[in-house]
């Protein structure tokens, strides 16, 4: 493991605000802003919160009435704050006012377009490692269909409130109800979700690293229960501190046992088991959607199995993730992340076994096509990205609703370069790509618009000269 942290730290390298009469950010020394060098908050004015509360929204301002600060320092924490709103996922548009009333006072009034956010939304997904792979077969038998019922901002409190009803080749029912805060002081939050899942096929094994699927004719493949219960502490605005405590229970046809006798480990049919995690994260970036600017670090721990339940499960995963964006100049931004992952136990259950190529978070760009299964794992990125055009704004005017006729977008072109390492201690069948060094590169088209949307196209090389064109629909890094 040492070896894989060794390798990707070589690769890691290191709008609009208003004021009276003028952007905040680009008011000159000569500006009634600088007649006296600080500036006492006087009062901070909300415009446009219908539903969400005071509180909530001046939970996420690095200042507050009374506040003395330089000139300066109130430019960017007025600016900082503003992408903090954004970034609470609450508002599609927020736009701050600086009124000077005597030369050392400040009056703020922030206004606020609340997103929609109510949503009967219909399901209907694939199902597969990524759009790429399911293009590839085009099996639609891989589709999910339903619906999910969300409540974001739940009582005008930053809640959310979700219960999904789905079918097709994953069918599950969730409940789901997130409280950011339950105290005063709006530190301490909670989080509680219960789901069933049930497939009639299933990824068994991987051989020469491609999935080996089983289908079941009669009855679930896999069928899994799960309850979860996480305290969240967040005692500053970039800092979270998260631990869960969450129940588990697998079950799998006979035939899933005799095919690969570890999917659940130690030849059992069935299976359930405690798990508990804690995890810590630093959060810096101007957008959690698409950033351009600041740095993302997250490190937690999940031991699967706490010895309360008779089970063969026991295992320890730590995970390190971090990310950083960098302008070079007006339009040229830079970006890079490593995300690593070690499990304390090499012989793991299939189920919960790490791998690339699963899962958005673990994927390996131009090598959509492939999975690599193993223990532990390094992943590198880098990207430099050209701004095409430059975030704006449009009107539609065809729907009654304003939050949906206003939105913003913006085009990016990139380059980038993807390396991976996978460590398979346990020698899984023609597993030709773990224990190797792996790296893809390529040219990508970026577009970035409201709801947190991200539609990429990419065209891509692997190591060995395969190529492709993919597409995808989270940011890349």
């Amino acid at each position: 493991m040492f070896k894989v942290i060794a390798l990707f730290v070589l690769f890691l390298f290191s709008t609009v605000a208003f004021g009276q009469a003028y952007k905040i950010d680009q008011m000159g020394k000569d500006s009634s802003l600088y007649e006296h060098p600080t500036k006492v908050i006087k009062n901070i004015q909300l415009i446009g919160n219908k539903i969400t509360k005071e509180h909530i929204v001046l939970r996420e301002l690095t200042f507050k009435n009374g506040d003395t600060l330089t000139n300066d320092e109130l430019i960017a924490e007025i600016e900082q704050s503003r992408k903090n709103l954004l970034n609470t996922s609450l508002f599609n548009f927020v736009k701050v006012d600086l009124a000077i009333g005597n030369p050392d006072e400040a009056f703020l009034i922030i206004h606020l377009q609340e997103r929609w956010y109510t949503f009967p939304l219909p399901i209907f997904e694939i199902d597969d490692n990524n759009f790429n792979t399911w293009w590839e077969e085009k099996d639609f038998s891989r589709l999910n269909y339903g619906f999910t019922l969300i409540r974001h901002n739940f009582r005008g409190r930053k809640e959310k409130l979700s219960a999904t009803a789905q079918f097709g080749f994953t069918e599950r029912l969730k409940l789901s109800y997130d409280i950011p805060y339950i105290n005063r002081n709006q530190k301490a939050g909670l989080n509680i979700d219960f789901s069933y899942n049930r497939r009639d096929q299933i990824t068994y094994l991987s051989f020469d690293n491609q999935r080996l699927q089983y289908k079941s004719d009669k009855g679930d493949a896999v069928r899994n229960y799960a309850a979860g219960l996480t305290y969240q502490y967040r005692p500053k605005i970039f800092n979270t501190h998260r631990l869960g405590f969450e129940y588990d229970f697998n079950e799998v046809k006979d035939t899933v046992r005799e095919l690969n006798p570890n999917y659940l480990g130690s030849n059992q049919k069935e299976h359930q088991y405690f798990s508990l995690y804690y995890s810590f994260t630093h959060d810096r970036r101007d957008s959690k959607n698409y950033p351009l600017s600041g740095s993302y670090f997250s490190a937690s721990v999940k031991k699967y199995g706490l010895g309360i339940l008779e089970s063969p499960v026991d295992l320890t995963n730590f995970q390190l993730q971090i990310k950083k964006f960098t302008p070079l100049s007006e339009r040229f931004f830079a970006a890079g992340s490593f995300r690593g992952v070690w499990a304390s136990n090499d012989n793991q259950p299939y189920l919960l076994q790490n791998g690339l190529g699963y899962s958005q978070s673990f994927t390996l760009r131009s090598y959509e096509y492939y999975v690599i299964d193993g223990q532990n794992i390094g992943l590198a990125k880098a990207q430099f990205r050209y701004q095409l055009i430059k975030p704006n704004h449009a009107q539609l005017n065809l729907l009654p609703w304003e939050r949906f006729n206003r939105f913003h977008y913006a085009l990016y072109l990139g380059v980038f370069s993807d390396f991976a390492y996978v460590e398979d201690l346990t020698g899984y069948p023609q597993n030709k790509l773990a224990n190797e060094i792996q790296f893809g590169y390529g040219l990508g088209l970026d577009f970035v618009t409201y709801y947190d949307m991200v539609l990429r196209t990419e065209f891509s090389f692997n190591k060995f000269g395969e190529n492709g064109l993919f597409l995808h629909f989270v940011a890349p890094i």
